[in-house]
């Protein structure tokens, strides 16, 4: 179990809330659709699905077009797929600015937790932002107007560090991430649904190097179409390695297995059907 995890609890129960309940205007409960990354979610409404991005923090990236990922990215994402499930029910609670840029609800949520600290409808619950950052899974993000409880997640940020917890840990090794398999080099990431004209073009596979290594006659397989696209020749790494596939696309969308191989020898393999879609058509283990 992720070391943050056991911290969790310790962390909230020291960060005594004065006022548990809600302060600004509050709606739902709503269910949850889905789960885009660590800081953003999507809900049901009377409109449509509707884009909610937490309030007061900043999770580290899943995906994305500059920095790409991040470390602890896939762990922020996982801890609120987790906290909000497809179907749970989750309360929004607004500040003075109720959009960001991008049209995305900017909200603080809840959820009901008999052993949560906030009282909504003379339930118990917690508040996920808050969480989030006392679990060392994102920074505090202070930004007018909406900073009602910015001073809480300052606390909650300041816990953690001093916990070493998550972000606050001691720095991994390079191409090191949790929930991956042991080994030199391992399978991280599958695009397998770009976004180009044809959404084949372009399909890729992520590679974890954990040490430098010559990846001379390594290749990836794909057991269906009986495709493989071998590794480039030569030492690489520690790092991220992305073999594209530039033909037509091999990684089916609907699930598939894809194979690390060495010679006849099956280095990794995995398969993503179970796996939660990022965007783009990414999943990451």
């Amino acid at each position: 179990m992720p070391r943050w995890l056991g911290f969790a609890a310790l962390l909230l129960a020291t960060l005594a809330l004065a006022q548990p309940t809600p302060l600004g205007a509050l709606y739902g409960p709503v269910p949850v659709a889905s789960v885009v990354d660590g800081d953003t979610f999507v809900v049901e409404s009377n409109v449509g699905p509707r884009t909610v991005r937490l309030i007061g923090v900043d999770a580290p990236e899943t995906q994305h077009p500059t920095v790409g990922r991040e470390p602890f990215g896939p762990e922020a994402a996982a801890w609120l797929r987790a906290r909000l499930p497809a179907g749970a029910l989750v309360w929004l609670e607004l500040d003075l600015g109720p959009e960001d840029a991008f049209g995305r609800l900017l909200a603080y949520a809840y959820v009901a937790d008999p052993e949560g600290a906030w009282t909504i409808d003379g339930l118990a619950a917690t508040q996920v932002n808050l969480d989030l950052v006392a679990a060392g899974l994102a920074r505090p993000l202070a930004m007018e107007p909406n900073v009602t409880y910015a001073d809480r997640y300052a606390q909650a940020a300041a816990v953690a560090r001093a916990a070493a917890i998550g972000l606050w840990a001691a720095p991994r090794a390079p191409g090191v991430a949790e929930g991956l398999p042991p080994g030199p080099i391992v399978i991280a990431c599958v695009l397998y649904d770009p976004d180009t004209p044809n959404d084949t073009d372009g399909e890729s596979v992520t590679l974890l190097l954990r040490e430098r290594l010559d990846t001379r006659g390594y290749y990836l397989w794909d057991e269906g179409s009986g495709t493989a696209f071998r590794l480039p020749v030569g030492e690489r790494g520690p790092g991220e390695l992305t073999i594209g596939n530039p033909g037509q696309g091999v990684w089916n969308n609907g699930g598939d297995t894809v194979y690390l191989m060495l010679g006849e020898t099956v280095v990794d393999s995995w398969d993503y059907t179970d796996a939660r879609p990022g965007r783009a058509g990414t999943v990451c283990r």
